[in-house]
C-alpha cells in the first residue's frame, strides 16, 4: 500500500524556503549594516541552524564568499564621507569655541574697565540721599569724633 506523502513533501519545501529567504534577507541587512558575516551570525539573525546554512550549497558558498571578501571600497569610502564629516563638525564646534572666549575676555575686560571707573569715581552719597529722614542727626545722634574725646 502506497502512503500519500505529497503534503509532507509540499510543507518541507515551503518551510525550506521560507528559510532560505530569512538567511538571504539576514545576509543583505548584515551587508548593509556592515556587520561581520559568518555562519554562526547569520544563522543567529535568520533563525536557522548552522547545520542547514552549511548544508544549502548557494548559502554556504555565498556565506564563505563574503566571509572572506575584504571591505569594498564603497564600503570604506562611505567610512571616510562619516569620518570627514565628523572631522567638519569638530573643527567648526572648536572654531566656535574659540570666537566665544574672544568674546568672553574681551566683555571682562570691559567688565575691569567698568569697576576700575567705578572705584575711581568720587563717591557722592548725599545727592543719592538726599531729604532723607537719617540724614539729619540731631546734637546727641552725632558720631563722636576724636576731638569729643579730648
Amino acid at each position: 500500500m502506497l502512503k500519500n506523502t505529497i503534503g509532507l513533501q509540499q510543507s518541507a519545501q515551503h518551510r525550506s524556503q521560507a528559510a532560505m529567504e530569512k538567511a538571504q534577507s539576514a545576509i543583505r541587512h548584515m551587508q548593509a549594516e556592515e556587520v561581520p558575516i559568518n555562519f554562526r551570525t547569520v544563522a543567529a539573525r535568520a533563525g536557522v541552524s548552522t547545520a542547514w546554512l552549511y548544508k544549502t550549497r548557494t548559502l554556504r558558498d555565498r556565506i564563505m564568499r563574503l566571509r572572506s571578501v575584504p571591505k569594498t571600497p564603497v564600503e570604506n569610502a562611505s567610512k571616510d564621507r562619516r569620518s570627514l564629516s565628523q572631522d567638519r563638525v569638530i573643527a567648526t564646534l572648536r572654531l566656535r569655541i574659540k570666537q566665544l572666549e574672544a568674546k568672553n575676555d574681551e566683555l571682562n575686560k570691559r567688565l575691569e574697565l567698568a569697576y576700575g571707573e567705578l572705584a575711581v569715581r568720587p563717591s557722592n552719597t548725599n545727592s543719592a540721599r538726599r531729604g532723607h529722614i537719617h540724614d539729619v542727626q540731631g546734637p546727641n545722634k552725632r558720631k563722636k569724633s576724636l576731638d569729643d574725646y579730648r
